[in-house]
């Protein structure tokens, strides 16, 4: 349908013939739907017509759809790419046809293009040649002053974006390439992130990572640190079993639990104290405990040795004498002391655990991930049936935003590797994935490597108290 087109014939653009056009496609034609272009020049097969903001831009095939105009004059390349430009600078949104037919007829008296240039000509042809991977790079060696010198001259004449930085022609300079594109528009890095970056997914105007705790947990450099990376991946995971070696048990649980509850809780557990002395009638004491000087008190005033009858009084000054009350809660009273030692284990064990999961998450936050807060999600995974025929099956995974956080890992990357051209085991499609890209930026920089940090040995205060406070009810 294209090879019809002849120099200088005018064509008007309808729009895309695909739904969802590719990105080159989108990119060259996004600024021209709806509006009258030129063919510039017709070189080794591809027409190239006159942009707005690019110059002059392919007419790639499956692109876009257009009608031919008739008795129809534009003005030559500059007086129409000036035209365009100021109709888009004044928000015009699309120019129906029928009004470019009406206001451009051609004039009888037709002036002559001028000739095109012979270097726009050669420049062409050599992009032609590298997009169709057929660049001779010892005549650019020799006659461009290499690679780089072509793509400067490019970038200069506003040209770059005829190169198909992902075409197999670019890879001996992938690395540049892919920068000087980032150069000219900063969001091309996720254009980047998409052509490349298996585990990186698309959703909506963000970007997630899909990865699993086990290659989160591998983001971290343990050294020498007692911890390992099972134990980091079980943390990270929210189910890390801080009990699978023992419990955490309170040597005084009236120092550990009972004296930094609240009023509230301690008249919870007071009350109960209060009902197991009631019914104990009698406190016997044992010959190898430290008995308070109280509780002797009160043997000596009921003529009695080595215990004390309960009676309302007694208990009520047993209750009100700090000393005697710490003696019943860590000496005597077994079901009091064991309901407090398991809130304290508890409390403690969950506290710790919490604690390190927030330290070690808020290592991942900001660097590799933008949010901790994952989401899940189902997909058909392709899988053998029984009967040997291919089928899916429901999958799940775990995906993290990375909006921010993909975006200054590639950017540091390419601006690292730029210059590392040539060597296919450095180019981000041989790494291939976030994953990859994201651990040779630690070994090699920019990123410093993720230490773990310091996990600590007593949960947050202000935490473990609320807990013990809110578990009290459930024990007494």
């Amino acid at each position: 349908m294209y090879m019809s087109l002849k120099m200088d014939d005018t064509i008007y653009i309808k729009g895309f013939i695909n739904e969802k056009p590719e990105f080159y496609c989108w990119k060259h034609f996004n600024d021209l739907i709806g509006f009258p272009t030129r063919v510039f020049l017709i070189r080794n097969d591809t027409i190239y017509v006159t942009h707005p903001t690019l110059d002059v831009v392919p007419l790639s095939e499956n692109c876009v759809d257009y009608e031919v105009l008739e008795d129809v004059d534009m003005g030559y390349h500059r007086k129409l790419k000036d035209t365009l430009s100021l109709m888009k600078k004044m928000g015009v949104p699309r120019l129906p046809v029928e009004k470019v037919k009406k206001l451009y007829k051609r004039k009888i008296d037709e002036q002559e293009e001028p000739k095109k240039s012979s270097k726009d000509e050669a420049l062409l042809s050599l992009i032609d040649d590298f997009n169709n991977n057929e660049l001779d790079l010892e005549f650019l060696d020799n006659f461009m002053g290499g690679l780089d010198n072509f793509i400067s001259i490019l970038k200069k004449k506003g040209w770059l974006h005829l190169i198909n930085p992902f075409s197999e022609g670019a890879q001996d300079i992938q690395n540049s390439l892919l920068y000087s594109f980032y150069k000219s528009d900063p969001n091309f890095i996720y254009k980047i992130v998409e052509h490349y970056l298996s585990d990186i997914q698309k959703v909506g105007d963000d970007y997630y990572y899909d990865a699993d705790y086990s290659e989160l947990a591998n983001m971290f450099q343990t050294g020498n640190r007692d911890i390992s990376e099972k134990t980091i991946e079980e943390i990270l995971s929210g189910n890390y079993d801080v009990y699978s070696y023992g419990g955490y048990d309170s040597d005084d649980v009236y120092r550990d639990v009972y004296d930094n509850l609240d009023h509230y809780a301690k008249s919870v557990v007071d009350e109960f104290i209060v009902n197991e002395l009631k019914s104990m009638e009698v406190l016997k004491f044992s010959a190898y405990k430290r008995i308070p000087e109280s509780l002797e008190e009160i043997a000596e005033e009921q003529g009695s040795e080595g215990e004390i009858k309960l009676t309302d009084e007694v208990i009520a000054r047993l209750m009100t004498d700090e000393e005697s009350l710490e003696y019943l809660i860590n000496k005597e009273l077994d079901e009091v002391g064991s309901n407090l030692n398991i809130i304290f284990s508890s409390c403690y064990g969950d506290g710790l655990t919490d604690s390190w999961y927030k330290n070690l998450w808020g290592v991942l936050e900001g660097i590799v991930v933008d949010s901790r807060d994952g989401e899940e999600y189902s997909y058909q995974k392709n899988v053998w049936q029984k009967d040997g025929t291919r089928g899916t099956k429901m999958a799940y995974g775990k995906r993290y935003k990375v909006t921010k956080c993909v975006y200054d890992v590639v950017k540091g990357w390419l601006e690292r590797n730029k210059d590392r051209d040539g060597y296919n085991d450095s180019t981000i499609e041989y790494f291939g994935n976030y994953t990859n890209i994201v651990k040779d930026s630690m070994e090699y920089g920019p990123m410093d490597w993720l230490r773990v940090p310091h996990l600590a040995e007593w949960p947050d205060n202000r935490e473990f108290n609320n807990c013990i406070n809110n578990s009290v009810e459930s024990y007494f």
